[in-house]
Formats: C-alpha cells, structure tokens, sequence
C-alpha cells in the first residue's frame, strides 16, 4: 500500500453531453467560468489557464433513463466564504433552482444541477484551524442548516463578475456500485486516506484535506456503467508529483492501466475513467 503525495488534487472533469452549447452557456452564465478553449465538438471552461470543466458532445447521445455509476457532482471550491456569499446572491437573481445547501462544519455548500442533470456542489472551506475531528482525527459527517443571511451579508460587498480566478475543482463526488472495491482501488492501489466513512459511502483524500473523492451507493449497489452514448461522467483526473511512483505500484499489483502523453489512464472498479497527470505542487495551475 503506498501513501500519494499531500498536494495531489483534482485536475478537470470531463463531461459527455447531448447539447454542449446548452451547457457551455450555462457554465459560463451561471457557474461563472471562462471559456479556454473551443473545438467543433468540445469546449473547456475554466479560469485563467486552468481547466476545470470541458465538455465533449456525443453523437446521437442520450441522458440515462436508470442510474448508472459515474458522477454524483462536481464540486467547485471557492477561496472564501465572502465569494460563497456573492455566488449565492448571483444564483437568487439568476432564479436557477437550488437543489439544497449543507452545512458540513468544515465547509459551507450549495447544491444543483446542470441542464443535463449532473450534479454540481459550489462550496467554500472554513480555516482548517475550525475543523472539528473525532479523537483518531476523522471529520464527522454532518450536515446542517446553512447560514444563507450570514452568507449573503459576507458577499455583500463583493459584485459578481464570475468565479474568482483561485477557484478549482475541489473535489469530485462519485456514485458507485461496490463500496469494498472501491475502498480497495482507491485507498490501497492510489493511496488516499479515509477520512469520513458511513456504511454507505467513503471520502478519501490526499493529506489532511476533508476529501477530494467521495463515494456513495445512495443510488443502489451494482449499478451498471455508462454506455458510451450515455451523457454524464466520461472521465476525471487526478494531478500528482507520485506519477512514477503510482505506476511502478500498478505494475507490480497487475493493475491495467493505458499510458498517454506521459499520463495514466485507469478504470476504477465501478467502471468510471480517471486519468493520473504529473503535476508538482510548486508550479501554479
């Protein structure tokens, strides 16, 4: 079992989509990202130079009539609550439905959808000083009322003009079939921590952070995968300084596993696609 590196992080999420113009429109109007790049049928969106969303339109695709594993939200991570407060007010006046909010004492949050259906979080973390661990160190899992008054008095002198350009994906919550396997791939065979477990979902993490994967069965155990024609999660990555170490593991854990450009692609036993980037953690995104 290895130990991956405290500043791994999600890179992207790629979706497969049936309307990309449909989607990039509202990634840009109401998450309040950039447009980076733009191709005959894909578009990324970010800020500055990093890409945190790209979207790749599929021929004749379909949107899933049952639950498949695959992505359960992307979430954005915000670098204060003051902007968490100013995108709450943006979402008001943009009258885009909330799905709901949690307080997670860690982290205060905001939950909806994208036109298609995937799952989207927009939080912002409380100084780590304020996290609250159990006696072994582990967060609670907790969801509370959220402050919605404090939150839109934080923002209130913040005027919107789209994320701010230090947002990043700061996790990716994941809806699975198999709990055990899960546990197993990403714990033994990548080397993320377990930092909040309930019977039906684990959060894993890099470091000391409250999770960048999370894994649920709240949708039924032994879903099946999406086809190849189905919108939803096509891929995430994963940016690691551990890029050689991971591999040289895999190898010798007779793990299949594809190499690009210097990058590692996988499947996880769910059947959801990630790919493993290098990345040091001294250069900026």
């Amino acid at each position: 079992m290895i130990q991956i590196n405290q500043h791994t992080e999600i890179g992207k999420v790629v979706l497969k989509t049936k309307n990309n113009q449909k989607l990039a429109a509202f990634y840009k109007e109401i998450i309040g990202l950039k447009v980076i790049a733009e191709s005959v049928d894909s578009v990324s969106l970010g800020t500055g130079k990093r890409i945190l969303v790209e979207l790749v339109q599929v021929k004749r695709a379909q949107i899933p009539k049952e639950a498949k594993t695959g992505l359960y939200h992307t979430a954005f991570l915000l670098p204060s609550r003051e902007a968490l407060g100013s995108f709450l007010q943006h979402l008001l006046e943009s009258e885009y439905p909330l799905d709901g909010a949690g307080d997670h004492i860690f982290s205060e949050a905001l939950y909806f959808r994208d036109p298609e259906g995937n799952g989207i979080e927009v939080y912002a973390d409380r100084p780590r000083a304020e996290w609250q661990r159990d006696e072994a160190g582990n967060l609670p899992m907790a969801t509370n009322q959220v402050d919605g008054d404090g939150l839109l008095m934080a923002g209130a002198d913040m005027d919107w003009s789209g994320v701010p350009k230090d947002t990043k994906v700061g996790h990716i919550h994941l809806q699975i079939g198999d709990i055990e396997a899960t546990r197993n791939f990403y714990q033994t065979m990548l080397g993320f921590t377990i930092m909040t477990e309930i019977p039906s979902a684990l959060f894993f993490a890099a470091g000391d952070y409250h999770h960048h994967i999370g894994a649920n069965i709240w949708a039924g155990r032994d879903l099946p995968k999406l086809a190849d024609d189905e919108t939803g999660l096509a891929y995430f990555t994963i940016k690691t300084a551990d890029i050689e170490k991971l591999q040289a593991y895999l190898i010798q854990q007779g793990i299949t596993f594809q190499e690009k450009d210097d990058d590692i692609l996988v499947e996880d036993p769910n059947g959801i696609k990630l790919r493993i980037t290098e990345h040091s953690w001294q250069q900026k995104s």
